[in-house]
């Protein structure tokens, strides 16, 4: 087993740092999920530059980028589902860092990133390589990869839901440009520790086996320094913002769906 990606000829990573949340004004909230994170974020590394998305940016992203079918078909779904893409093309096409607005930070970047390294994947585990954080140089193929994947896998209606278009398509991704071959989330822990070494041995590569949130590439629980804020945990922060599971309720496809299934059900029973 080898890496057989070839990054040699990319740029270096941009000092840019990529965030989505659905108000730009997020920085002055007090829960420790912010303080703890993107605000933290934005204080440790004064050197990048820290670029804050709402849902319309990602919306107007998305349709400047995708072909006419391809945002139709996304135009209805939930924003985190667009985020999921949107994500993939920023880091392609402009390269830095993205980063989950949940994920707690308190090493600098500048702490983390190598003066050769064009790519960090870190590990959720054992589990696969971690989404809610991507560091790259841009034009980074596996990111190409990626959104091909996504937008071939996409339907106006995901019968399987959308779960296998976020970390089972970016485990293949990566392990099929990366590696040469295709594994399944879970390949046990050996396989995970050859990733590992792999990469740590590369000129161009990083990784981190994560145990997050209290233990991640680029955060490590300390309780001295570690802001309680107003106290709240994530799932009350997400609450507070009036953020929904991404998980729970319909997109507008899917209710539409049904409703022309219920219509014709109706007609029908009364024909019959």
């Amino acid at each position: 087993m080898s890496i057989k990606l070839d990054l040699s000829n990319l740029g270096s990573i941009p000092k840019i740092i990529h965030i989505s949340w659905k108000n730009k004004n997020i920085i002055g909230n007090q829960s420790p999920v912010i303080l703890n994170g993107i605000t933290n974020l934005k204080k440790i590394n004064p050197d990048y530059k820290l670029e804050i998305s709402d849902d319309n940016d990602v919306e107007n992203y998305l349709k400047s980028k995708l072909k006419k079918w391809d945002y139709f078909k996304i135009k209805n779904k939930k924003i985190v589902e667009k985020i999921d893409i949107w994500r993939l093309f920023k880091i392609y096409n402009e390269g830095g860092i993205y980063v989950d607005i949940d994920r707690y930070c308190n090493i600098s970047f500048s702490d983390i990133i190598k003066n050769d390294t064009k790519c960090i994947l870190p590990t959720c585990g054992d589990i696969d390589f971690s989404q809610d954080i991507m560091i790259s140089c841009k034009n980074n193929p596996i990111f190409k990869k990626a959104i091909e994947f996504n937008l071939n896998g996409r339907c106006l209606i995901n019968p399987r839901g959308v779960f296998h278009l976020g970390p089972p398509l970016y485990m293949r991704v990566i392990t099929e440009v990366v590696f040469g071959e295709i594994k399944r989330r879970r390949p046990g822990s050996h396989i995970m520790d050859k990733y590992r070494k792999l990469l740590a041995d590369s000129k161009y590569f990083q990784t981190y086996k994560e145990n997050a949130p209290n233990d991640s590439l680029i955060f490590k629980y300390d309780v001295e320094t570690f802001e309680k804020g107003n106290g709240l945990n994530k799932e009350q922060f997400y609450k507070s913002e009036n953020v929904k599971d991404w998980s729970k309720g319909l997109d507008k496809n899917t209710m539409i769906l049904i409703f022309i299934l219920l219509t014709l059900a109706l007609i029908l029973y009364n024909i019959l």
